[in-house]
């Protein structure tokens, strides 16, 4: 047999190309679903499409500088000048803002060095970043190492930060700051009576963990004197200098230097009480203040101070 060379027709093109149709090759064929895949092919318009897109795609056809200069009216010239403001004031932020919180020598940058920092200056940061940042217990850090310092420019600085974060720490409910208060105000042992841990709760709120007073201009040291209940347990509580436990109407002798006068302690339940106390660092320099505790899992804290009186 001779096989001739003969040309196909569009149409014979167009179905080798396109889908394959399978016949079958027996009369029960037709009967019998076909599993062969059937497979398409793109179009020969398509393909001549693309073809004639990538030749005409060449850089010669785009328009050139000056053509763009001689296009732009002073609406279009706003437009670029904005766009560019905009992508460089972009540029700008995002490299200048960049991973700054971790550089070290930031306030904010590790609990660690910030406690550090506010051991220099405690006004670097609010009572809230404080606590926020630091947590209850390097905020109690914080406490004992300012209490402890006695220079009368740390003083200055360091007493209303330290009002604050009292007040702070006083006003959450949970375990870690009440118990963080109770080891500041050295009342969390729970086997003490609660007269006495009230009673040097209320001393080391306004005086600090020191519990001292300056002595007066004449260098007489101060006194501490309790206005306690007949069936009041008496103890230690911590202060620099001589302590007297007086009954309610017990008569006492004038101070001759600063004097604390601590009242009797009202409870108004068993978990609620007031103390009065009566600060005099001279004949004519003083205060009187009133204090509101709580007891929360079983620990004091005070959670109120007002101000009767000044002078």
């Amino acid at each position: 047999m001779v096989g001739l060379n003969v040309p196909l027709t569009d149409t014979e093109n167009r179905i080798r190309q396109g889908s394959v149709v399978h016949q079958g090759h027996d009369r029960h064929s037709q009967h019998r679903p076909c599993n062969k895949t059937v497979m398409l092919y793109p179009m020969p318009e398509l393909l001549e499409f693309f073809q004639r897109f990538s030749n005409n795609w060449t850089l010669t056809r785009f328009p050139s500088l000056a053509r763009i200069h001689d296009a732009m009216d002073p609406v279009a010239w706003t437009l670029v000048t904005l766009l560019v403001a905009a992508v460089g004031v972009g540029i700008f932020f995002s490299l200048n803002t960049r991973r700054t919180l971790l550089y070290p020598d930031e306030v904010e940058s590790t609990p660690a060095l910030l406690l550090v920092r506010l051991k220099q200056d405690p006004t670097v940061l609010s009572p809230v970043a404080i606590i926020s940042r630091l947590g209850s217990e390097a905020t109690l850090e914080l406490l004992e190492y300012g209490d402890g310092i006695r220079s009368k420019e740390w003083r200055y600085r360091w007493n209303g930060v330290r009002e604050e974060l009292l007040r702070l720490l006083s006003q959450q409910n949970a375990f870690g700051p009440t118990y963080a208060l109770a080891r500041y105000y050295r009342s969390a042992d729970t086997q003490e009576p609660d007269t006495l841990r009230i009673r040097r709760t209320a001393l080391v709120h306004k005086l600090g963990l020191l519990r001292q007073l300056d002595p007066g201009p004449d260098g007489k040291p101060a006194e501490l004197r309790i206005r306690s209940h007949p069936a009041e347990v008496e103890g230690r509580l911590g202060f620099v200098g001589d302590t007297a436990w007086l009954m309610p109407d017990e008569p006492v002798l004038p101070a001759e230097g600063p004097v604390i006068e601590m009242a009797q302690i009202e409870f108004r339940t068993v978990q609620d009480a007031e103390v009065q106390l009566h600060i005099r660092r001279s004949p004519t320099v003083g205060g009187g203040f009133r204090l509101h505790l709580k007891k929360r899992r079983n620990l004091w804290v005070v959670v109120g101070e007002e101000m009767e009186w000044v002078s």
